[in-house]
Parts: C-alpha cells; sequence; structure tokens
C-alpha cells in the first residue's frame, strides 16, 4: 500500500553534550518540531561517484566514490521562535517568572554553528524506515507573510553524515508548550522609526553560509564552520510618501540634500540629522506574554520598486534591503528553551 506523509513524521535536535558544548555529528536525541504544518519538501543524500574510465575500452572500468553529502528542504508555519536557534545560536534568557524573554543573536554565538541531527520516519508498508540525518545546517531560514497569509518558514539544510537507516521507529516529536499559528494578521514592521501601514507582504532571509568539513580517512564530514552571515529580504507597502525612496537617495548622497550621506538607515547623516531608534523590527505578537520580536541594525535598502502605476491600480512600492546584525527576542511562558 502506498504511504502517505501521515504515516511519516520529522524531528530534530542540537548535537551538544550535557554541558552544552557542541559536539558535530554527535549528543543529539531528534524530539523537536519546527513548527506546525511541518513538511520535508525535498531530501536528497549522494555519494559524489567517480568515474574511472580507462584506456582502449570505450566502457567505465570502474567507480570510486567521495564525499558523503545530504541536502533537505524543511517547510513549516512559524509557531514559536525556538527554530532561530538553528541559525543564530543559544539565546540568553532573562525574567524571574512568566513571561521570559529569550534573546538570539549575540555575537559570540554567531562564530561557530549550531549544528543538529534531523530524524525522518517512515511507517513502511512491508518494513519501517527510520534515517538519522547528523552533523546538519541550517545555512538558510527563511520567513514570509503576506495579507490573508500564514507566516511561513523555510529551512535549507545541509548534512554530512548518515548511516544505514534502522527498521525501528522513533517516537513522534514532543510538541513544544508554546505552539500558535502566526497569520500576517498578527504582523507588524517598523523601518526607521516609522510602523508601515497596508503593508501586503514581507521576508526574511537568514543565511549562514555554513561549509561542510571533510578529511583523510573519512566520506563523512568531520566537522563545520561559518563564514559571513547575510540577511536579506523584501516587502512591499502601499506607496503613501517618499520616505523609503529618500533613503535609498541617500546612499548616493543624493536624499536629503547634496550634502547629506547614509550609509545605512540608521547612520548619522552628514548634515547631522537625527538618526532613528529602530531601523528595521518585525514583530509577530499573539498576546502580551507571547511574542517574536526580530529586530535588525545596519539596514541599507537595495533598491526601490514601483507597480501599479496604472488605471485604477493600486500604487504600491517594493524594497529589498540587507541588514549587518539580527536579534531575535522570543517572549513565552517557558523558562529555557525547549
Amino acid at each position: 500500500m502506498v504511504r502517505t506523509g501521515s504515516h511519516a513524521y520529522i524531528e530534530y535536535d542540537f548535537e551538544e553534550d550535557g554541558s552544552n558544548n557542541r559536539t558535530y555529528g554527535a549528543n543529539a536525541t531528534p524530539n523537536k518540531k519546527f513548527g506546525l504544518q511541518d513538511r520535508v519538501t525535498s531530501l536528497t543524500l549522494t555519494n559524489n561517484r567517480i568515474n574511472l574510465p580507462q584506456l582502449n575500452n570505450n566502457y567505465l572500468d570502474s567507480y570510486a566514490y567521495g564525499q558523503q553529502q545530504g541536502s533537505a528542504s524543511i517547510g513549516f508555519t512559524l509557531s514559536n521562535g525556538w527554530v532561530f536557534g538553528t541559525v543564530l545560536g543559544r539565546p540568553t534568557t532573562t525574567g524571574s517568572s512568566n513571561p521570559y524573554t529569550h534573546t538570539y543573536g549575540a555575537t559570540a554565538e554567531q562564530k561557530v554553528p549550531r549544528t543538529i541531527s534531523i530524524e525522518v520516519g517512515v511507517d513502511g508498508a512491508s518494513a519501517d524506515i527510520k534515517r538519522t540525518l547528523k552533523g546538519g545546517l541550517v545555512n538558510t531560514l527563511g520567513l514570509s507573510t503576506s495579507v490573508g497569509g500564514i507566516a511561513e518558514c523555510t529551512a535549507d539544510i545541509v548534512y554530512g553524515k548518515e548511516t544505514d537507516p534502522s527498521t525501528s521507529l522513533g517516537s513522534a516529536p514532543t510538541l513544544p508548550t508554546t505552539e500558535f499559528p502566526y497569520t500576517f494578521a498578527h504582523a507588524e514592521l517598523t523601518v526607521g522609526d516609522d510602523t508601515l501601514a497596508q503593508v501586503q507582504d514581507v521576508s526574511l532571509n537568514i543565511s549562514q553560509n555554513s561549509e561542510l568539513l571533510y578529511g583523510l580517512s573519512s566520506h563523512q564530514a568531520v566537522d563545520s564552520f561559518k563564514r559571513v552571515v547575510e540577511i536579506t529580504g523584501s516587502f512591499r507597502a502601499s506607496f503613501v510618501n517618499s520616505n523609503l525612496l529618500t533613503e535609498v537617495l541617500k546612499q548616493i548622497k543624493e536624499g536629503g540634500g547634496s550634502s547629506e550621506y547614509r550609509e545605512t538607515v540608521g547612520k548619522l547623516g552628514q548634515d547631522n540629522a537625527s538618526a532613528p531608534t529602530i531601523e528595521f523590527k518585525l514583530t509577530f505578537t499573539k498576546n502580551a506574554n507571547e511574542s517574536i520580536i526580530i529586530t535588525g541594525t545596519g539596514l541599507a535598502p537595495t533598491d526601490h520598486n514601483i507597480t501599479g502605476l496604472e488605471p485604477v491600480e493600486p500604487i504600491f512600492e517594493e524594497i529589498n534591503w540587507q541588514m549587518k546584525t539580527i536579534s531575535v527576542a522570543v517572549k513565552n511562558s517557558e523558562s529555557a528553551e525547549e
């Protein structure tokens, strides 16, 4: 009988020992959910076969094999903030009672990847299949929402270790205490101290630019490392004023007077004009005690696009942007990361 997603599960855990030391490819017991409506949109494993022909023959003679490499794409609905730990490291927790605030994005946490193990289980028709993917790196975590939709997340993952699958299924993931389906209606976007009205859609991508490290004597990866973290995204809103257009012009010293230049939205201009207190903030709020607040600094618009300059069509402006740093404050009733 053909199996469907109702016969399968996916869960993950951080590869850390009892002292919270990072241990590549070990010490993980997958039991965490990525989010609501989690799904595996692709799962690929390659052994990087090397074809070996020989002289005096048009057929292949032998095969050799290189690095074991796997990749997975996960999709899910944003339901809590724990998943940001896969790209921003461990959180710093403050508060002595409900609500607690868990803040991701400390500089020290950004230097070393926080790898994960993933368990994928399928209740097979003739035999169960449990795959354990080790040494996983969430290379890019994406978040997007638009009017009428839910807050969708994607995780693009690479991993460097997998052994033979087991025929004994594990347990389904433990449901987090805090779980809520965030939608566009729970979101608010602030740019340059302006809370933008009539936002149609917004997206955010955090890319670690991590890489697997291989060495002699093993086809599997032995470690991982990170390069420069890139934080990019876009938003589209009603074209109600020239504020965002002016910010783009200031980058080439043409906005707000020829003497003014701003490297970023938050940097003080040469005209000594006040820099905004909030450069970028994307908030998802359930109630006063439960929210996810994403804050960024070093915001630089990449371009400014206008659509809808047509008879009886709404006019929208779309901004593509990049930031230097990011911080995510997760507020809930839990005293520790789940």
